[in-house]
């Protein structure tokens, strides 16, 4: 397994997913600040990410064998599938902010740059870095009324494109940035991976995880006070915890100093740098631990390894139950218990999808799309022999 795919990828997914079902269960129960710092956005950033090196992963042997065309069609239908798998599990989400929609789009247009080099990707995901998240707080405050309330469908169609890309709470205007950084990451480890040098590749990527997190904590400290001085008008101290309440998509405010502030949920650059970084650190360190392990250890983990190659399936499971239990039970969808349990029933899923050496079904769903979409491949073009 670990000579076909990359295990720490995987595994990855199965951390994110894991996070996201912490953030869902745990937060509501004040939990200590550093479990607040690592739930409290990196796991849905992180899956941000690993969507991005998902959409290379599944389009390198289409483009390998020259078949471009092929590969775009196929993402475009990976990203229309998630999305109205987004749309149909919206309603059943009564306690959770359904990521599926956003996401969906952001894979279409990330298939749309798939075949750009890496340096116009990471000029692109380096703009909406910088300015995304300016763009969605501008868009928040100016808000026309009749997106903020409706009326018509014509109106309503509107207000629900505009919240998918700006006003939402994973707007698309930052969320492609991660998928970009995630294309930039995919190309950076198979390239690796073909020198022999996955490891050395890993071990830089984690050290720029932490660069990263190291800037984005230093630029939130000057924030705060420029927020809190300036903006606010009040002491440090005084203001602190709501200058770092989430976000839910957006800065609190459209003023310059706001974006220097790494609150979850608010695609600030400071936010951006902080998630990312954690984000690249946990690859790393478990891209670390797959190549260092023996293959016994590796068929140990298979269940890990097979839950996390089916985030799209655990996901929506863990949405639809986590969202029944909060009407039904509610005690049963809070705290530690719950995550555990929930995070039991993911790798009961990946332990069955192991013995089996199944795929989880919307993956399959996702595939079958995207392979119907993409049709034959196409050959290079090549000069007739005289």
């Amino acid at each position: 397994m670990a000579g076909t795919r990359l295990v720490g990828i995987d595994l990855a997914r199965l951390a994110a997913v894991a996070g996201m079902m912490a953030a869902h269960t745990v937060l509501w129960e004040e939990p200590a600040p550093g479990v607040v710092a690592l739930v409290d956005g990196p796991p849905s950033t992180l899956f941000a990410v690993l969507g991005g090196v998902s959409v290379v992963l599944a389009a390198r042997q289409r483009l390998a064998a020259g078949d471009r065309r092929g590969a775009i069609r196929s993402t475009l239908a990976r990203g229309a599938v998630v999305a109205v798998l987004g749309v149909l599990v919206a309603p059943l989400a009564t306690a959770v902010f359904v990521v599926l929609v956003p996401f969906g789009v952001s894979i279409a247009l990330a298939g749309l740059l798939l075949t750009l080099p890496s340096w116009a990707i990471a000029a692109l995901a380096a703009a909406l870095w910088a300015a995304g998240g300016s763009l969605a707080a501008i868009a928040r405050e100016s808000l026309p009324a009749e997106l903020v309330e409706p009326e018509g469908p014509g109106d309503a169609l509107l207000a629900a494109a505009v919240d998918v890309v700006l006003t939402g709470v994973y707007p698309v205007v930052t969320w492609l940035a991660y998928l970009l950084i995630g294309m930039l990451l995919a190309r950076a480890l198979l390239a690796a991976r073909a020198r022999g040098r996955e490891r050395r590749a890993l071990a830089a990527i984690g050290a720029i995880g932490a660069a990263l997190i190291a800037a984005g904590v230093a630029a939130s400290e000057l924030g705060l006070r420029l927020v809190a001085e300036t903006v606010l008008e009040l002491p440090v101290a005084a203001v602190r915890d709501s200058i770092l309440m989430n976000g839910y998509g957006a800065a609190q405010g459209a003023e310059p100093a706001w974006q220097l502030v790494a609150a979850p949920h608010t695609g600030t650059p400071a936010d951006m740098a902080r998630t990312v970084g954690i984000g690249l650190v946990a690859i790393a360190l478990l891209g670390l631990l797959a190549t260092s392990l023996p293959a016994a250890a590796l068929r140990v983990l298979e269940p890990l390894r097979a839950a996390g190659a089916a985030p799209l399936t655990i996901y929506v499971v863990h949405v639809v139950l986590l969202s029944t239990l909060a009407l039904a039970e509610p005690e049963l969808s809070l705290g530690w218990g719950a995550w555990a349990a929930q995070l039991g029933i993911a790798i009961a899923i990946g332990a069955i999808l192991a013995v089996t050496r199944s795929r989880g079904p919307l993956e399959r769903l996702v595939g079958a799309a995207a392979t119907r979409a993409a049709g034959e491949r196409e050959r290079p073009a090549t000069t007739p022999s005289e």
